[in-house]
């Protein structure tokens, strides 16, 4: 018997068969190792991973158990609840302080440019309605914080409005140039303020306020140093080293604020005509993944305009078919379409903010900002990681897989947060409050309320209530 065993262990056949069987089994460690197992480091792995679901259960073992480490997850308690003044975001619904703003009236000569300068409908209008609400008796603005009396008042509004000048001489008049707007508006504009009244020469203009809504902000004015001490409403926030020489960003100057739109503000489109109270369409499901409207069909990889951005666009996404990609829809219908969708593209171009930001909050659509370095509007009071998303621009290709490795629970999440949340920051919403907390922080007035100028008492709860 032993020697047949011999016999039979010794034969080709069966050396050829131990040969195989350790060949194969070499191989199979090999593709085990290779192919199935995950890094807990790996982005890529733990996206796909999701996509392919996490959502779908594994029949081994080691499936089941989806924590990416050997180690039990430990659940602890919750902390207690801290003291209001210790959290962030901070309550909104609550003054900072309560200043005191001065409008100043229109210049005589200013006036009589208005006479044949009429407003011209653009997106840039945001001097426009920012004064109006501050002029208006029956706004929350005017009743919380405007006096008529200057001598008492924390800061001063320049009622500038070089948009309109600037927008009537390019889209009406049709000039490439200026129409001379320097000299028929800003140096009348700036001399009645700084030399025909006191007040700028006290702070040398530090607590002058005025808007430049515009993409460049005071870059497109010759005289605009006469105008640099006074502190910048403005619709670009940016962190970027050149910036300030591209489009005349002050970081610790400006105050960032939202920018008004073609449907919001100018056709006045309401969002409730397409969605329910809570923020869901009326007549369709959010069946459109991601919205995009805008330029990107001739924007080049290496292109300064929109980083290159947009020519991802034309490469797979707008093919996607649940994405719609396009330009140069009617207000009406894209509105629908904001109605309909679940993700709206904000992608840079010629700077970092751009106003689909705001159709999209308006809209209940969850903003993807792809914008390296922009600065939102009041960041030190709300808290847009909760209803936005950003996306770099070196990840910007790998658009379609982060947003659909995001679970449909966190997505409702955010959804909701837009709709509560986020439209506070729109422009006709909550922005002169807004405006006003960070001020209190420029002028170290937190918790502080004003008698006049050389008098602030500390504010208490029956004047903490924002006048509406």
């Amino acid at each position: 018997m032993i020697l047949t065993f011999k016999r039979i262990i010794s034969s080709r056949r069966t050396i050829t068969y131990f040969i195989a069987a350790g060949l194969f089994s070499w191989l199979y460690v090999l593709v085990r190792i290779t192919f199935f197992t995950r890094s807990p480091y790996d982005l890529d792995s733990d996206l796909e991973r999701r996509l392919a679901g996490s959502r779908t259960a594994h029949k081994s073992s080691r499936g089941i158990n989806k924590n990416p480490t050997r180690h039990t997850p430990i659940l602890l308690k919750p902390l207690p609840p801290i003291a209001p003044h210790l959290r962030w975001p901070p309550n909104i619904d609550e003054m900072l302080c309560r200043p005191k703003i001065y409008v100043y009236p229109d210049p005589p000569a200013i006036q009589e440019v208005y006479k044949r300068v009429p407003p011209v409908h653009t997106p840039y209008i945001a001097e426009h309605i920012l004064l109006e609400q501050l002029r208006d008796p029956s706004s929350g603005a005017y009743k919380s914080y405007v006096t008529s009396n200057p001598e008492e008042a924390d800061f001063f509004y320049i009622p500038f409005l070089g948009a309109r000048y600037l927008n009537h001489c390019w889209f009406i008049l049709g000039e490439k140039g200026d129409c001379d707007v320097d000299g028929q508006y800003v140096l009348p504009m700036m001399r009645y303020i700084q030399q025909e009244l006191p007040y700028w020469n006290r702070t040398w203009g530090q607590d002058h306020l005025m808007v430049h809504p515009m993409d460049r902000t005071s870059l497109y004015y010759q005289q605009k140093d006469i105008m640099q001490n006074a502190t910048f409403l403005t619709t670009s926030g940016d962190l970027r080293p050149l910036a300030p020489s591209v489009v005349g960003s002050r970081r610790y100057k400006n105050i960032v604020i939202p920018s008004a739109t073609t449907i919001l503000n100018l056709v006045k489109i309401d969002p409730l005509q397409y969605l329910t109270s809570s923020g869901h369409p009326k007549h369709k499901r959010r069946d459109i993944f991601v919205l995009f409207s805008g330029r990107y069909k001739d924007v080049q990889p290496d292109d300064v305009y929109s980083a290159g951005i947009r020519s991802l666009l034309l490469n797979g996404f707008d093919r996607q078919a649940d994405y719609v990609i396009a330009s140069g829809w009617g207000p009406e219908k894209y509105a629908k379409l904001l109605s309909r969708a679940r993700y709206g593209l904000v992608p840079m171009g010629h700077t970092l903010g751009t106003t689909r930001l705001w159709e999209c909050i308006a809209f209940g659509v969850v903003p993807v900002i792809i914008a390296d370095g922009i600065v939102e509007p009041f960041e030190d009071d709300i808290d847009w990681a909760s209803f936005s998303i950003k996306i770099r621009r070196d990840d910007a290709h790998r658009l379609d897989k982060i947003l659909r490795a995001i679970p449909e629970e966190q997505y409702q999440k955010m959804q909701k947060r837009v709709w509560e949340y986020g439209r506070r920051v729109l422009l006709t919403r909550d922005s002169w409050h807004l405006i006003v907390r960070d001020l209190c922080r420029r002028r170290h007035l937190e918790g502080k309320r004003t008698i006049d100028r050389d008098n602030h008492v500390d504010l208490t709860n029956s004047f903490m209530i924002i006048q509406s």
